[in-house]
């Protein structure tokens, strides 16, 4: 069976509905995180008329940390239609969803202190979107009975 055909059943058998609300909250905001990619983030108006810039022309941080974000959308997708469950070395699959997004939230804030002239919606929604993956990311973990301190043990020094 192809990935296609897998994913395609996958969301045949999805039921939106049983998912928790920090599923919720993670898939939507991956999928504005997405739109957003191409809505304007910075703009300067000329009078007669005004330039924008994209997350892809605003620069490393905008596009990358997005991205970032809409991976961590995507692994908690991939669980939810049941075909795969990510899981990176000790990492459970909403842990990290949770570092995707939270990675993702802190580029485009470096984005929004490194550049402040001439800022416009994308970048606020970028930094809005980004923290609601990572909020329902985290909200997920918790759902399965991990928190924060679940990611000390990771380091190997459980002493």
């Amino acid at each position: 069976m192809t990935a296609i055909s897998r994913l395609k059943r996958g969301f045949t058998r999805m039921d939106f509905g049983k998912l928790s609300t920090g599923m919720k909250i993670a898939l939507i905001s991956g999928v504005v995180l997405i739109i957003n990619l191409f809505l304007p983030w910075y703009r300067v108006d000329f009078g007669i008329g005004s330039v924008s810039a994209n997350a892809f022309d605003a620069g490393f941080l905008a596009w990358f940390g997005s991205l970032l974000a809409i991976g961590g959308a995507v692994v908690l997708l991939l669980k939810a239609l049941g075909t795969t469950e990510v899981n990176a070395g000790p990492l459970k699959t909403e842990q990290l969803a949770f570092l995707l997004g939270a990675a993702g939230v802190v580029l485009v804030l470096l984005r929004l202190i490194t550049e402040t002239n001439s800022m416009y919606l994308g970048l606020f929604l970028g930094i809005l979107a980004s923290a609601g993956v990572a909020y329902g990311s985290f909200m997920e973990m918790k759902s399965h009975g991990m928190d924060l301190d679940d990611f000390k043990s990771l380091g190997g020094n459980d002493e």
